[in-house]
Parts: structure tokens; C-alpha cells; sequence
């Protein structure tokens, strides 16, 4: 059988690069398919969630960085007071009963000390505890290097007998100052009060004594009205007749211990307005609006600075 041959002279083969028949031949390179887009992970956060999260950790930069300067300014001041501040000069005044140099070794404060490694309150309460008769001790800081001590002492506003002989200066708080042997003059004595068991720089109990409070409250009310040094005696002993030697020639009757501002207020002007200098009477002040002098003789003023339960009922007027 003869083999028959195309015009190629190849015969029925078929060329190697001739498709099958019924498929059309692609021209050029195969074309790849083109691979889907990865997609981006999703963190579950919308776009505004996504912002507050900028913003707030931005915030929280801003504040790091100002702690951070702060602390850092914080140091830098310890630094230089602890370096520069130092204790160069300490001044103090001198009082009738303590002397400068004396306030200044108390001070436990030592010339090269830090300015500001001391308490001012802890050591103002050292000197007043340390010194009963100051009124007030103030202590002040004057940079770079200078300490500054200014005390005063306390003005005594009566005398209270004491029960184991002589007696005590109190100021017009109740506080005692001082022992003395007797009771000086121009200041008032105590009638039916004394004082046992205290030291100087304690207090008398006007919490649980009410003669002791009602001194307090008469002493407080002398000092605010300035005449503390025109009364010569305080007779607390009958606490509904409490009376007062004023310029030693008038009996001034308070009753109680009420109204003391107004009774003083009213007692300076009836001196000054109404009595003349050589009247010696006796002042009703049991009420502060209400006032009559009756005359009076110096021995019945005398009878008042006696505890009141001595005194002739008959006379007691």
C-alpha cells in the first residue's frame, strides 16, 4: 500500500507544531493568570476607633515627657538648695528674761546647716516649751543664708497664791510663768484660787475648774481693754459675785462672769465720763447696760478681796 504524502512531501504526518484540529493555536507567550490581591489583615477597629488610639497614645507621650521634666527640674532644685543653701548667720532679740546668745545655742541649728533641712514650727515649739515666759517665738528663713529669731515675752496678768508657799505669775492665758516669793504690785492677786502640783510653762485647768476659767475669761478681757494694770485684786471665790479693786478706790461688782467686754467697756467710761478722780465707790456692773455707784469707803473695798463666805452678810454691799 502505497503511502500517500501532503504536498509537503511528509505524507499524512502531522507537523509537530500543528495543533489537533478543532483547537485554535495561541499566537505568542501563554499568558499567567493573574494571582489574587492579599488582603490586609483586619485588627477589628474602625477608622475613628483607629484615631482615638493615635490620639490617646500621643497624650500619653505629651504627659510622660512633662513628668519627666518636672522630675528632672525637681532634682536639679534639691540639688542647688542642697549645695548653695547654707547657714551663714543666726540672729536673735534679747527679752528682760532671756538673753540672744542664749535663744540661738537653743536652736540646735549649726552655722554650714542646710536652710531648709530644719522644721520653723518643730523649733519655735522647742523654744516656747523651753522657755515659759515667752509669749511667742517666731523663727524666719532670710535666703541664702541668714536664720532670723524674733521672741517676746509674756505679760503677767495675775498672781495666784501657790500651796506650797509664795506665789505665781500667770499670764492672761492661765499660763504660770514664774515662782516669786511675794506678789508684786500692779498686777491683780487672786482671791479663791491657788495653784499646786504645776511648773512653770503649765497651764491651770480651766477645762475642769470653772474659777480657773472664769480668771481666764476675766484676765483675756482686762488684757483686750488695756487695764490689766488698774486692778489691784480678782475675787473669783463666789462665782455669782465676782468682784475687782480698780484704781484702789473704786469695789467693782461683776456678778457672774458674763459680758466681760461690755462690763469693761462700760466700767473705762463711767471712770473716765462719769466719777471724779477722788470718788471711792462701789461699781454695780452686774449688768452691762445698767450701772450705779452708791459711795463706799476703802475698808469696805478691803472686805471684798476676802473670800466672799467670810465676808458679814450684813456688809456685803
Amino acid at each position: 500500500m502505497k503511502n500517500q504524502y501532503n504536498n509537503n512531501g511528509q505524507g499524512n504526518r502531522r507537523p509537530q507544531n500543528t495543533p489537533p484540529s478543532g483547537i485554535k493555536r495561541q499566537s505568542g507567550a501563554r499568558k499567567r493568570k493573574a494571582e489574587p490581591r492579599q488582603k490586609r489583615p483586619q485588627t477589628g477597629m474602625t477608622r475613628s476607633e483607629r484615631q482615638r488610639k493615635r490620639v490617646r497614645t500621643s497624650l500619653r507621650r505629651k504627659i510622660s515627657a512633662r513628668i519627666a521634666f518636672l522630675l528632672m527640674t525637681f532634682v536639679l532644685a534639691f540639688l542647688a538648695v542642697t549645695i548653695f543653701f547654707r547657714v551663714d548667720t543666726i540672729n536673735s532679740n534679747s527679752t528682760a528674761h532671756y538673753k540672744s546668745d542664749e535663744i540661738v545655742k537653743s536652736l540646735g541649728i549649726e552655722k554650714g546647716d542646710n536652710m531648709f533641712t530644719f522644721r520653723i514650727g518643730k523649733i519655735e515649739k522647742k523654744l516656747m516649751d523651753k522657755y515659759p515666759y515667752l509669749e511667742s517665738a517666731v523663727v524666719t528663713r532670710s535666703l541664702p543664708s541668714t536664720v532670723n529669731v524674733k521672741i517676746k515675752d509674756s505679760v503677767p496678768a495675775a498672781v495666784l497664791n501657790s500651796s506650797s508657799g509664795g506665789y505665781y505669775l500667770i499670764d492672761e492665758k492661765g499660763k504660770l510663768l514664774e515662782p516669786v516669793s511675794e506678789a508684786p504690785e500692779g498686777i491683780p492677786t487672786v482671791i479663791g484660787l491657788s495653784v499646786g502640783g504645776l511648773n512653770a510653762g503649765d497651764y491651770i485647768d480651766i477645762k475642769n475648774n470653772e474659777k480657773a476659767k472664769v480668771l481666764v475669761d476675766i484676765t483675756k478681757a482686762l488684757k483686750k481693754q488695756n487695764i490689766v494694770s488698774n486692778v489691784s485684786f480678782i475675787n473669783v471665790s463666789a462665782l455669782s459675785d465676782v468682784r475687782m479693786g480698780y484704781l484702789g478706790r473704786l469695789d467693782v461688782r461683776l456678778g457672774t462672769a458674763d459680758d466681760l467686754d461690755d462690763k469693761f467697756k462700760m466700767l473705762v467710761h463711767i471712770v473716765e465720763n462719769e466719777l471724779s478722780p477722788s470718788d471711792i465707790q462701789t461699781v454695780h456692773l452686774e449688768q452691762a447696760d445698767t450701772v450705779y455707784c452708791p459711795p463706799t469707803t476703802k475698808d469696805k473695798i478691803e472686805q471684798s478681796t476676802l473670800p466672799l463666805s467670810d465676808i458679814n452678810p450684813a456688809e456685803n454691799t
